[in-house]
């Protein structure tokens, strides 16, 4: 009788271990892409999710950051989001991150911008990160003037020319810096000038840090407060600002 009380306490306590041990604590990144058979730049970062048994990790992958969850045996997975508390964790982690990166960089970006728009009475400010040629950008920017009017903000315009779908995109934007373009100019197209040995720096020194930073589509829009949406939508917009 006592050898099958001291057995079952045994097998207890192993399970507790197993419970309140980090679940993060087994995940390495060279095993973690021999399991998922993937190639990935590193892992951002490794959090256990509390009363889970769960590891949620982050990984950055061609120019973006994957979310995922392992369990301690590093071998099963849940792709997707998870819903907890009352918040999507994933997206909880990837806010946190992208607001990190944005003050890690703040001063950075702002060299990066080519030009602004700032209405009367604005107190708050965007990034608008937009590429010549996109047709998405093309549709947004007199939309992007009128709320920035209607919620007095200022927009701060940075180009990141997607060079493998827009071939011209990246001597545009060079143009663009060369000439002096202002927003008024942005809003009528008007992409004229020549090249110049600062205009390349700036445009090249802004798609590195972009790529760095995660944005990896336009138009993005960053606030002032590192939050980011992708894709123009007033009600994205605002909820970035506020």
């Amino acid at each position: 009788m006592k050898k099958f009380i001291i057995l079952i306490f045994s097998m207890l306590f192993l399970l507790s271990c197993n419970l309140t041990s980090n679940p993060c604590s087994s995940i390495k990144e060279n095993s973690l892409k021999e399991t998922l058979k993937i190639d990935f730049d590193s892992i951002v970062e490794k959090n256990e999710i509390k009363g889970t048994n769960l590891c949620q990790i982050v990984i950055k992958r061609g120019g973006g950051l994957n979310v995922f969850y392992a369990y301690p045996d590093g071998k099963t997975f849940i792709f997707g989001d998870i819903y907890k508390d009352g918040v999507f964790l994933s997206k909880v982690a990837l806010e946190r991150i992208q607001e990190k990166s944005f003050k890690d960089f703040q001063s950075e970006i702002e060299k990066t911008v080519a030009f602004s728009y700032k209405p009367e009475g604005a107190t708050k400010y965007i990034y608008m990160i937009t590429d010549p040629d996109c047709p998405f950008c093309e549709k947004a920017k007199q939309l992007v003037k009128q709320w920035a009017d209607s919620k007095k903000v200022e927009v701060r315009v940075i180009f990141f020319p997607l060079e493998g779908l827009h071939p011209e995109a990246k001597d545009k934007s060079v143009r663009a810096v060369c000439s002096g373009m202002q927003f008024s100019d942005y809003l009528n197209s008007k992409w004229t000038g020549s090249l110049c040995p600062e205009g390349i720096k700036k445009i090249e020194d802004s798609i590195a840090l972009m790529k760095k930073i995660n944005i990896n589509g336009t138009p993005s829009f960053i606030s002032f407060n590192g939050k980011r949406v992708i894709g123009f939508s007033p009600e994205g917009l605002d909820s970035i600002i506020n």
